[in-house]
């Protein structure tokens, strides 16, 4: 299995997650859940010595992801990583819409707009 352009890039500020699927023992694809950004590493803890095994001190999922993550797969959610204004063409000074502001990048990130126009 190979991952594709859709896993590695954001087009418009989505992408599809690029973690593999398995069913059997054999592969069964990708996950291809929406996901708006890359997982980020944090911390890791020693959960089993014997089994030489640690844990993400988030919790979050904690298998091989080669780019791009859903939220159940430890991405970023929406409202988190997604900013509208970056992927629009409408010029920032002039743009006359009714944004929904997010919690991630500050009061720039930008998650839903009624007058987005991808470029």
């Amino acid at each position: 299995m190979r991952i594709g352009e859709a896993h590695k890039k954001l087009i418009n500020g989505e992408g599809s997650c690029s973690v593999p699927m398995w069913m059997g023992g054999l592969p069964a694809g990708f996950c291809n859940k929406p996901s708006f950004g890359e997982r980020p590493e944090p911390e890791y803890y020693w959960w089993n010595y014997c089994a030489n095994e640690q844990m993400r001190s988030d919790n979050k999922y904690n298998g091989y992801v080669p780019a791009l993550a859903c939220k159940i797969h430890g991405g970023p959610d929406k409202k988190e990583a997604l900013n509208l204004c970056d992927f629009c063409e409408n010029d920032f000074g002039a743009c006359k819409s009714d944004p929904m502001f997010g919690c991630g990048k500050g009061n720039d990130n930008i998650f839903e707009c009624d007058t987005f126009k991808s470029n």
